[in-house]
């Protein structure tokens, strides 16, 4: 997420030279999320500001040295800025931009994934469209004319990668090739699908023309990854300093060695615990405890209401138990994941960019099976929304996940623009993670053995994510000996271990979920030691949330009156 603009300054951004050096911190912001903006315009549209819907982001070489130059020039304006002029709050501000521009020029100068991943510009094309057909923020021929616009600049996009990528990993080329085919049936099937209902013949003609040369340019972009494929022999893993910078650039105060001790231990204990509870679900037979919750799942015509009822049973149950003050009552709108995205979602939060002003519903959305499919097989997909996982799913998506940090950003709009734009990787998926714990932790189900088993196992996921991520990239672990204990260790099936496992291959930063619930977790016991006899779980709570989604050490700057360390 980033900041706001307002359609016209959005539109001279686009257009304009940025501006001179601002001298002061409120001017220094603005111009760098203008400057963001107008290099970035699908960044803009993911926000809620749509003055840049026909662009797709510039992808040169150029381009990304513009991007790195602007960032350095930024960076040290903020780090000019006198402290005695910035007060409490701007100071937090201040250190949560610097750190993510200090992430951004890891990933521009020294991961580079924009020369080393072809699955980068698959990204872009697909998301590039998909953002504006995802929500109804303006009439759908208005919309239309923005896809066919972005559509049309695909086959450049494409051309330009190919004179930017080099020494690509072979698993990147894997990763994008696959990639392409889930790409090539978006824009062949779901865009004019998304769009059918325009009656406008010319836009219907211009959209046809369009997706036929952004599926020719994607077919030569497979060919050409195809070939280079045997010759592939660039390597992925970012090392030890490359790990250091990007806990710096969520600002954790801990070195990659000490995170991945922290998560072994994590997963040495989560393991124990995994095994109670296959005990107490079975105690003739514990390695089929998990085979037995997979048999308890509502039918494919039951599923979303079962969801839907399941969040009405969650704000019940925080309200008793009073795990959270939430800023409203209202709920996501749960629905079946749309047809074009369901190559990508199993289940997620879908809420409104934070400027967004028409199309501001948050929906839940959860992937159904392929009603085409064999019934076994759809019994099968099924067995994955068990009734134990899909409430920890609820949990972590909803409430008081994902959805309660929503709530919690709409209910603040006196937040800075860069505190409602921060994405904190650990606060954003640790705060998730660690709800599905401490839901349960507080009594939510009675303490069944069979919730607390599904918890444990999407747990022990996140585990083995934190440690492959650290031991990949440093060199310490292959990609096979990952995949390998994420079904051994993590008790995860074979075609997941490998692609969660992968995954870590270009999102080094997925240990955040289980770094993230340890930090809160520390957070809270020095809060409770503290406090004492005062110390309550609500206000610890709300205290959180309404930080906004800032990495923890600030939150826990702002609430402790003082830094401290993350583990």
């Amino acid at each position: 997420m980033r900041a706001h603009l307002s359609s016209l300054a959005l539109t001279i951004a686009l257009g304009a030279p940025a501006a001179a050096s601002p001298v002061s911190f409120a001017s220094l912001s603005k111009a760098y999320f203008a400057e963001e903006y107008a290099a970035h315009p699908t960044e803009a549209t993911a926000s809620g500001l749509h003055a840049g819907d026909a662009l797709l982001d510039d992808v040169s070489a150029a381009a990304h040295t513009r991007d790195a130059a602007r960032l350095h020039a930024t960076l040290a304006g903020l780090q000019a800025l006198p402290a005695g002029t910035l007060s409490p709050i701007e100071h937090d501000d201040r250190d949560v931009l610097a750190a993510e521009i200090g992430g951004q020029l890891l990933e521009l100068e020294t991961v580079q994934q924009w020369r080393h991943n072809p699955a980068t510009y698959v990204d872009l094309a697909t998301s590039g469209v998909y953002q504006i057909i995802e929500r109804d923020f303006a009439p759908l021929p208005a919309r239309l004319a923005s896809a066919v616009s972005r559509e049309r600049q695909i086959p450049a996009m494409f051309a330009e990668a190919r004179r930017n990528l080099t020494d690509m990993p072979p698993v990147y080329i894997e990763i994008a090739l696959e990639e392409i085919d889930g790409t090539e049936g978006f824009l062949r099937q779901d865009v004019p699908a998304a769009f059918a209902a325009v009656r406008d013949a010319r836009l219907q003609s211009e959209l046809a023309r369009a997706g036929q040369q952004a599926l020719a340019a994607l077919a030569a972009y497979k060919a050409w990854l195809t070939g280079q494929k045997p010759l592939a022999h660039g390597r992925f893993e970012i090392g030890t300093d490359g790990l250091a910078r990007l806990l710096a650039a969520d600002m954790v105060k801990a070195s990659p060695a000490e995170v991945l001790a922290a998560g072994r231990a994590q997963l040495a204990r989560d393991q124990d615990a995994f095994r109670t509870a296959a005990r107490a679900v079975d105690p003739k037979d514990p390695d089929g405890a998990l085979a037995e919750i997979e048999a308890d799942h509502p039918g494919a015509a039951q599923l979303i209401t079962t969801a839907r009822d399941g969040l009405a049973a969650l704000q019940r149950f925080i309200a008793e138990r009073h795990i959270v003050d939430l800023p409203a009552q209202t709920l996501p709108v749960v629905g079946e994941t749309p047809p074009f995205s369901r190559a990508l979602v199993f289940g997620e939060l879908d809420p409104p960019g934070p400027f967004e002003t028409r199309a501001v519903t948050a929906y839940y959305y959860i992937t159904p099976p392929d009603a085409a499919d064999p019934p076994a097989k759809q019994d099968r997909y099924l067995a994955y929304f068990n009734r134990p996982l899909l409430q920890n799913l609820s949990v972590h998506e909803a409430l008081p996940g994902h959805f309660t940090q929503f709530l919690f950003s709409q209910a603040h709009p006196e937040w800075s623009d860069i505190r409602k734009t921060a994405h904190s990787y650990t606060v954003t998926e640790g705060w998730a993670h660690y709800s599905e714990q401490m839901m349960l932790d507080e009594g939510l189900g009675g303490g069944g053995a069979k919730l607390r088993l599904a918890q444990l196992q999407d747990a022990l996921l996140r585990d083995c994510r934190l440690v492959a991520s650290i031991s990949m990239h440093t060199g310490a672990m292959t990609l096979p000996a990952a995949a390998e204990m994420m079904a051994r260790q993590c008790f995860q099936p074979a075609s997941v271990a490998y692609k969660e496992a992968r995954r870590g291959t270009s999102d080094p930063g997925y240990f955040s979920y289980t770094l993230g619930k340890l930090e809160i977790l520390k957070l809270r016991r020095d809060v409770q030691a503290a406090e004492g006899g005062a110390f309550s779980l609500a206000r610890f709570h709300d205290r959180f949330l309404a930080a906004g989604l800032v990495p923890v050490a600030v939150i826990r700057r702002e609430m402790t009156g003082h830094d401290g360390p993350a583990l």
